[in-house]
């Protein structure tokens, strides 16, 4: 028999998702016989498989010596040594970085695994100044609370405790609570701002995402231009929503595709990558302000959060804008939500 503990870390899960956790690699099968035999008990009890933890609970599975040999293992936990990001902030219950481009967040399906992730490098960060200690967790694993694509470079917020992922998940999950503001650089001139309400859909098959107002979701950017050069232009876009690929698809939507995007790209902004030399599109997630968390986040409200441009991005734009100075308020310090 074995007895678990459950820690803050572990409460509020389903019995049965943590027991596939904690028994990694235990048979699906295994697992639910085991909960049809009442050998999987919480404080002494039987409790049905979708029973939700409680901390301080404890949790009895009832497997001999044999299976905890075979069952009993930790899902490998694999870290990378580089550091392609910037830490913006940092306290007990979130870390958020500034993510360089092209660079993965996390690995794909089992059959897309990466050597080297952002979430990989990251754990190892945690465990090296020792806010995370694989050891002491029973299955907890500091994660995203939201994914940006590879070649997008900027915010990235991973939770370090349960209770502050949850929190951070139903923020993004809601994006009424929060604003979020993207640099890109499009192709085109854009004189003036406007409001794009297209609704977007993604084919699973193709994974390209289409404008589709019948059946697609409700997708909402708002954009403006910082500056307009003679064949392309740099925006500020603030999401309303938080769909995938929305920026691209939204710009591709208004003929305005981001400079550099080979998958909603075109003739146009593929002659631009070119003249410039990029070898992917420039979108950068610049600043975050939330405004509704609660319970342990709540201390973080209004708070901005803004992550500076890398060194490769400053020099493209000083290319692009022929070294006008047209974009370097960007890098001003402490300055308001409302001017990013």
């Amino acid at each position: 028999m074995i007895e678990v503990k459950i820690t803050s870390n572990d409460q509020n899960k389903r019995l049965d998702k943590f027991v596939k956790k904690y028994l990694y690699k235990a048979p699906e099968s295994f697992i639910y016989k085991l909960f049809r035999k009442k050998d999987i008990k919480v404080n002494k009890k039987p409790k049905p498989f979708d029973y939700i933890l409680n901390e301080n609970d404890v949790v009895s599975i009832y497997i001999n010596k044999e299976q905890e040999m075979e069952f009993l293992n930790k899902a490998p936990l694999i870290v990378s040594q580089s550091q392609d990001f910037e830490v913006i902030y940092e306290d007990d219950n979130v870390l958020i970085v500034n993510k360089k481009a092209n660079l993965l967040v996390h690995d794909g399906d089992d059959k897309l695994k990466n050597e080297d992730t952002l979430t990989k490098q990251v754990l190892n960060y945690l465990i090296n100044n020792k806010s995370y200690d694989p050891k002491k967790e029973n299955v907890f694993v500091p994660s995203l609370a939201h994914r940006i694509d590879r070649n997008t470079s900027g915010l990235v917020i991973f939770g370090k405790t349960s209770t502050a992922l949850s929190e951070l998940f139903y923020a993004f999950k809601d994006h009424n609570n929060m604003e979020k503001i993207y640099i890109a650089l499009v192709s085109g001139r854009v004189l003036k701002g406007d409001t794009i309400k297209a609704k977007l859909i993604k084919n699973e098959k193709t994974k390209i995402v289409n404008v589709d107002e019948v059946n697609g979701q409700e997708a909402i950017s708002i954009y403006e231009p910082i500056a307009t050069y003679s064949d392309c232009s740099l925006l500020k876009i603030k999401i309303l929503t938080g769909r995938t690929h929305q920026i691209r698809v939204h710009m591709k939507y208004i003929n305005h595709p981001l400079v550099g995007d080979l998958k909603y790209g075109n003739k146009n902004s593929d002659i631009l990558a070119k003249k410039y030399h990029m070898d992917n599109y420039f979108l950068h997630a610049k600043s975050i302000c939330f405004h509704n968390l609660k319970n342990d986040l709540a201390y973080l409200n209004d708070k901005i959060f803004t992550a500076p441009l890398f060194l490769k991005e400053k020099q493209l734009l000083k290319e692009v804008s022929k070294g006008d100075g047209s974009y370097e308020w960007l890098f001003k310090k402490g300055r308001r939500m409302e001017e990013f």
